[in-house]
């Protein structure tokens, strides 16, 4: 295998950073999405990421090298069946990066403006500043139209209905039921294209999800409702977050947490708390867990997050692992689709919004506070965990 020049080298790094990022902000879940960047013009090669992997866990030494006809010249996954899209942008719009996503809003819009046969549809985006972050776009009077294809197994086919209308589309091109395609001249102006796309598309939904939504509202005030109490998990959040990113990510941080805030007298407060409970504790597990280590509080408190326990202290501590994750942009709180639109619209009614969840409170503002669409704490206006009660009994919701 040819060793890659320095100038490559950094293009490789620089295209796994963009894909762990887009990964991040869930716009290509599972191995959803491919990425390119053009290596060489003459002959033409691409930097890709190979087909069928994560696109967020990629290494530069696992992305793979193609030429004008989609075939690898180096590396050893395999071309995307796709790479014919991407070609077609880099020969027909001089694109130097193409990104193509798979979020919610993008499949969603593809999906309801997909011309089901009838050629190219068209769908169309005006009077929003952040059409400005679009190359070309100097006033958000504006309007750009996105062409929408209808998907196709056959890729050359799909490749000849794109190209005729590339050269007038705004950077971006949709596809029935598959999502985003989004370009520029290099993989810094691409990836602002994508999020500017990402952007209006998300914008677009929610404006007609108010629309479809608006007349139902006065029917919650004529019912007498002034409060909407609600859960996290598997509410407003997959469960699958908070087992399978939330809790290793505590069990795996908190003893940093725990070395870098010994001196802190609400951490030691929060711990003093936790021991108390570990000899209190009944079952069997933990006590023979506190005869091999009795000093070792991690690992109580590691087992406690495998076992879910809902520990006032153990959340509080949780939350505070968590607050740095959220900050550094590690997590980030993947709310369903239809959440934030019908927060805001609840609250737009004058309806008071609140959680009460056996994470703690911190827990939950951070959640809301750095979520997909943005800080939605200021829409809340009550929060409550298991020091209200267990969540079992109905004096706590009293």
């Amino acid at each position: 295998m040819t060793v890659p020049s320095p100038s490559s080298a950094k293009l490789a790094k620089q295209l796994v950073a963009a894909m762990a990022a887009i990964h991040r902000r869930g716009w290509c879940e599972g191995t959803g999405g491919n990425f390119s960047c053009v290596l060489q013009r003459q002959p033409l090669q691409l930097l890709m990421a190979p087909s069928g992997v994560d696109k967020g866990s990629v290494s530069p030494e696992e992305l793979i090298v193609v030429d004008e006809r989609g075939e690898v010249l180096r590396g050893s996954g395999r071309a995307s069946a796709e790479t014919e899209l991407h070609l077609a942008l880099v020969q027909t719009c001089g694109a130097g990066a193409v990104l193509h996503t798979h979020s919610q809003a993008g499949t969603l819009l593809s999906q309801h403006y997909a011309p089901h046969g009838a050629g190219i549809a068209q769908l169309s985006l005006q009077d929003l500043e952040m059409l400005k972050g679009l190359e070309g776009v100097s006033s958000h009077t504006s309007r750009v139209a996105i062409p929408v294809l209808d998907n196709d197994q056959d890729l050359r086919r799909l490749r000849s209905m794109a190209e005729p209308h590339l050269g007038a589309a705004p950077y971006g091109l949709l596809i029935a039921g598959h999502g985003l395609y989004a370009w520029g001249k290099d993989l810094g102006t691409a990836r602002r294209h994508l999020e500017i796309l990402e952007f209006l598309l998300e914008q677009h939904w929610r404006q007609l999800l108010l629309q479809a939504l608006a007349p139902r509202t006065p029917r919650l005030q004529r019912h007498g409702l002034r409060w909407i109490l609600l859960d996290i998990e598997g509410t407003t959040c997959p469960v699958s977050f908070v087992a399978g990113e939330l809790f290793p990510y505590a069990a795996e941080q908190m003893g940093a947490l725990l070395l870098a805030q010994q001196g802190d007298l609400e951490v030691q407060a929060l711990v003093a708390a936790v021991e108390t409970a570990w000899e209190q504790d009944p079952d069997p597990l933990a006590q023979a867990l506190r005869q091999r280590a009795p000093t070792d509080v991690l690992a109580y408190l590691q087992w406690l997050i495998g076992e879910d326990r809902k520990l006032t202290p153990l959340k509080e501590l949780q939350g505070l692992v968590w607050e740095q994750g959220y900050r550094s942009g590690a997590l980030r709180g993947p709310l369903y689709g239809d959440v934030p639109a019908a927060l805001r619209r609840w609250s737009s009614a004058g309806l008071q919004l609140a959680v009460y969840s056996s994470g703690s409170v911190a827990a939950q503002q951070l959640i809301y506070g750095y979520s997909n669409a943005g800080d939605l704490r200021p829409l809340f206006s009550g929060w409550f965990d298991t020091r209200s009660g267990p969540k079992q009994e109905a004096a706590s919701y009293l």
